[in-house]
């Protein structure tokens, strides 16, 4: 049987305990808040200078349904280009890891340069990730693979960061693609 997921999001909570998980996210929005709203009530300013952040966001695979076998080789990606002038997404390089027995890395979001997260030492423009180079994303699970329903990958940490050059208002709708070897 084909393996079945969702993409989830943790927020609120402690370093490495999410208050909530987002079981089924179809819609992602930066804004200046660590919750699962999906309004424009709290956007991000446009700074007069330098660089103004979202919230860090952390989504992954949710296992929903089990695989024959398993599920290896996960990568994320978008379509090379950000129509979002004066805006970068960053992604973190590191593992953030995430399992069914541990958060270990989840660090509550937070409106700062993503490397203040507790496990974040670099991060990467996300909009660099496109089919041809997408990025990998690492699973804790037993064996490196997903196996079973309720297993994970591991956190994909995205943040937005805004310049003075940003454009006011909402910003088009940008795709996020996902991909997995299921053998």
């Amino acid at each position: 049987m084909a393996a079945t997921f969702n993409v989830a999001w943790d927020f609120g909570g402690t370093a490495n305990t999410p208050g909530t998980v987002e079981a089924s996210l179809t819609n992602l929005r930066f804004n200046n808040e660590d919750t699962n709203d999906q309004d424009t009530a709290s956007p991000i300013t446009i700074p007069t200078g330098g660089t103004a952040y979202s919230y860090w966001k952390q989504i992954y695979l949710h296992c929903t349904g089990a695989p024959s076998s398993y599920v290896n080789n996960v990568k994320i990606y978008t379509d090379g280009t950000l129509g979002w002038t004066g805006c970068t997404v960053k992604s973190a390089n590191d593992t953030l890891t995430h399992n069914s027995a541990s958060d270990a890395g989840y660090d509550p979001g937070q409106a700062a340069v993503m490397t203040d997260h507790d496990t974040v030492a670099t991060t990467t423009s996300f909009f660099t990730y496109n089919s041809g180079s997408p990025k990998s994303v690492t699973i804790s699970e037993a064996s490196s693979q997903i196996d079973a329903t309720n297993e994970y990958t591991d956190y994909v940490c995205l943040q937005l960061e805004v310049t003075s050059s940003a454009t006011q208002g909402t910003q088009a709708t940008e795709t996020i693609t996902w991909q997995y070897d299921e053998v």
